[in-house]
């Protein structure tokens, strides 16, 4: 997963739940409105956070945090969600996922 940024505590992206949200880079729209169009073209966005940084800051927190939200960009474009959410699962997450819808 391409991964572009991390914010670390939401109380708004899961309701009623205390939260993580993960940004992935890459999206297959142009949205003039899209709240994140830094996420956009992942060439335009060098910044990467790993996965290794975002399982460890999530292993740490794991008492504190009840969700991880996915979203970017378009998670759904990465082949490799299915695992990174397996993974965040087996840890105890529930996951919301958020995406355009037009990469089943």
């Amino acid at each position: 997963m391409i991964i572009g940024g991390l914010q670390k505590f939401s109380l708004i992206d899961y309701p009623h739940k205390i939260s993580a949200v993960i940004f992935t880079t890459g999206c297959n729209f142009r949205c003039p409105y899209c709240h994140n169009p830094e996420l956009v073209n992942p060439k335009l966005y060098p910044e990467r956070i790993t996965e290794e940084e975002v399982f460890n800051f999530l292993k740490n927190r794991k008492e504190k945090l009840d969700a991880v939200v996915i979203t970017g960009g378009e998670p759904t474009l990465h082949k490799d969600l299915y695992q990174f959410i397996s993974k965040l699962k087996s840890m105890g997450f529930l996951i919301k996922l958020d995406t355009n819808g037009t990469s089943p």
